[in-house]
């Protein structure tokens, strides 16, 4: 899952990852490279923003890898940084130890979106979708599970494809449930805030009421207590929310 993300800005075309210490480190022309207690990776630098998305158990398959080795994470610390501490940046949300570590990117020499992935194993699987609109699939733990809330917060992790991910979102809460009341708060939650990144002029409150006009469809429907939804009904759906929102 995502455990957290920083737009970083640099001076110099490459970003660090790794321990709070200042690195010692010379890098070559490599994308990446790595002392075991940093990462460095070569992105655009001043050009813009740089992206860095830090991810625990699973992570989308995105881009092009650049860095599959072992890292030395101290003290549950993971810092990102530029050359000349302009931005720092720590998250404290990974497990200490030498640990495998998974870097993809968009674009090798030249990174505008680094995805920085600790506790995955080698399998991926595909995300709900519905038909001819399919997502990014995912490099998952070792154990290969997928929680249901987990598997909408990977559907819900960005905001291209808006149509596509909403549908996939709905087809994921009308799956057939054991504990009702289905879909619950927690997950309609996650929608209502992902739908609030569609559109900055919308409000919490209009959000809000978006997604619980979802529930309140898939509840009337009684889809759970069915094999869930039909793509055509899922992207119906999806579509009448996305113009409610009078994004098309």
């Amino acid at each position: 899952m995502l455990v957290g993300a920083v737009d970083i800005y640099a001076n110099h075309p490459v970003v660090f990852i790794g321990s709070t210490d200042p690195p010692e480190l010379d890098w070559d022309d490599a994308p990446a490279c790595s002392n075991g207690k940093h990462i460095v990776v070569r992105t655009r630098g001043q050009s813009a923003l740089t992206r860095v998305s830090i991810w625990h158990g699973a992570m989308p398959v995105i881009g092009d890898v650049v860095f599959d080795g072992v890292l030395n994470v101290e003290g549950s610390r993971v810092c990102v940084a530029d050359l000349e501490n302009l931005t720092r940046w720590v998250n404290r949300t990974v497990v200490s130890g030498s640990q495998r570590v998974v870097v993809c990117v968009d674009d090798p020499d030249h990174a505008s979106r680094v995805h920085v992935g600790f506790g995955l194993g080698d399998r991926s699987l595909a995300l709900t979708a519905v038909a001819r609109h399919p997502l990014p699939a995912v490099r998952v733990a070792p154990d290969g599970q997928l929680l249901r809330p987990n598997e909408l917060g990977l559907i819900l992790d960005g905001h291209d494809s808006p149509l596509a991910r909403l549908a996939a979102a709905i087809k994921v809460l009308a799956l057939p449930a054991d504990d009702k009341p289905w879909p619950n708060r927690y997950c309609i939650g996650l929608v209502t805030e992902w739908l609030r990144g569609l559109a900055s002029r919308i409000s919490f409150a209009e959000a809000e009421t978006l997604g619980q006009e979802i529930a309140d469809r898939l509840r009337a429907d009684d889809v759970s207590a069915t094999d869930g939804i039909e793509d055509e009904a899922a992207w119906t759906l999806a579509t009448h929310v996305v113009d409610r929102m009078g994004l098309r």
